[in-house]
Parts: C-alpha cells; structure tokens; sequence
C-alpha cells in the first residue's frame, strides 16, 4: 500500500511538468541554445582557450549545473506552493506515507525534472562540439547530489513563501548572483583575487568547478571533498523538510 501510495504522488509530481514542456522544458533549453550561440561562438571564437579548453566547452558544466538547478528547486517550490494556496495539500498530507516518503516523492520528481534539463544541455551542446565525458560516474553523482539538495530546498521556500513572485525571488536574487558568481564563464587565474576569493567562499562553486572537473578532467577545487560537502547538505535539506512537515509549517494559508 505504501509503496502504491509513493508511486502514485510521485507519479502525480513527476507528471506536473512533463505533460506541459512548452512550460516546463522548451524555454530553459532554448535559453542554452542561445548561451552556447552568442558565448561559445560569438565570443567564444574571440577568447583564448581556458585551461587549454574551448571557451564553449568550459562554460558547458556550469550551463548544465544551471538548468539541474532551475529544474529541481522549481518543480518542488511550485508544486509545494500551489498545494498550499488551493488547500490540496491536506489530501497529500492523508496518504498513507511518512513525512519522509512524502518529502521523497516531492524531491525525485523534481531531480528528474532536474536531471532531463541536465541531459539536454549536454545534448544540445552536441550541436556545436563534441567533448567526451572524463568521469562519468563522478558527472552522475554530481547530478544526483545537487538535483537533490535543490529539489529539497524548493520544498522548503514552496512552504515559506505567501506569494508567488517570492518563489521567484529566491531564484533572481540568490541562485542566478551565485551561479554567475560561481566560475561559470571564468577561471579563477581570470578575475582578480578579491573576486577569486568571492569565488571560493561561493557554495556553488563546489558544485561548478566539480562538475567541471568530472566533465573535462580540470578542476580549481578538489571535487571529492565537493561531493561530501553536497551530501552534508541534502542530508541538512531533509531534515529540516521533515520538521517542517511534522509542525506543520504555513500548511494553513
């Protein structure tokens, strides 16, 4: 019965985006599109290779890590959102699961929208080189692991937020600012030192330049200890999700 139960709110989660991709998918993947055409090959033809890379091919791992994150945190924030302000939430909250399994189905269906936006960023870059993947079990754990920890912290300013623009604000003033922050279209012997110590203390970087590393083989940081600071947080994420669900947090509007 648990197991039916899981299956079908994740089913239900994981369904809220894919069955409206004109929505959900076309619009981020069009926006690579564009960030590989105008950076990689407008610009990209007039700088230097970084790290002995193509420019393109350097800016791909934070382009990917980009999208895993838009797609995971906002799958989450908005399904948790939108079951709050129209009340069916309490009908989640009556199936026969857990708080853990609840915030579980929640979290998978928003790191498979994650990860589908990830893939096709990697896909779409085929169109304009071709780079194998150096360390492929790294890239994937690196994808699970930020997917995760983004798919859980949407749940959490999903249940936080009273409107609909501060789902977005999250977005606009923390993640976009980190992300560009964050080494996407610079190496760190690029900027000056002020802005790579910026750089350093940014969280994402860890997920960036390790994400980096397992695609090209070049890192700045030592994507291990990355990979353990990531779970250290989809582990923190969770808990707090599961206090939030047991007290019941804002799920009265």
């Amino acid at each position: 019965m648990r197991f039916i139960s899981f299956y079908t709110h994740f089913k239900r989660e994981f369904l809220r985006f894919f069955t409206v991709p004109q929505t959900t998918i076309y619009p981020p993947l069009l926006v690579v599109f564009f960030y590989m055409l105008i950076f990689g090959i407008a610009l990209g033809a007039r700088i230097q290779d970084v790290a002995g890379f193509p420019y393109l091919a350097f800016i791909l791992p934070g382009l990917v890590v980009q999208n895993v994150i838009n797609g995971s945190y906002s799958n989450t924030s908005g399904s948790v959102f939108v079951s709050r302000m129209l009340g069916y939430i309490s009908d989640v909250l009556l199936a026969p699961l857990s708080y853990l399994q609840t915030i579980l189905a929640y979290i998978f269906a928003g790191m498979l929208r994650g990860l589908f936006l990830g893939v096709f960023t990697y896909t779409i870059s085929l169109l304009f080189f071709r780079t194998p993947i150096q360390h492929v079990w790294l890239f994937l754990t690196y994808m699970l692991l930020i997917s995760y920890v983004f798919a859980g912290m949407g749940i959490v300013i999903g249940l936080y937020a009273k409107e609909w623009q501060q789902l977005n604000i999250f977005v606009n003033f923390v993640i976009t600012p980190l992300t560009f922050l964050g080494g996407v279209f610079y190496s760190l012997d690029m900027v000056p030192t002020f802005i790579a110590t910026i750089t350093r203390s940014n969280p994402l970087f860890a997920m960036i330049d390790g994400t980096r590393f397992a695609m090209l083989g070049f890192g700045e940081g030592n994507a291990y200890l990355g990979m353990l600071y990531l779970g250290v947080v989809g582990a923190a994420t969770t808990v707090v999700c599961v206090y939030l669900f047991r007290i019941g947090y804002r799920m009265r509007t």
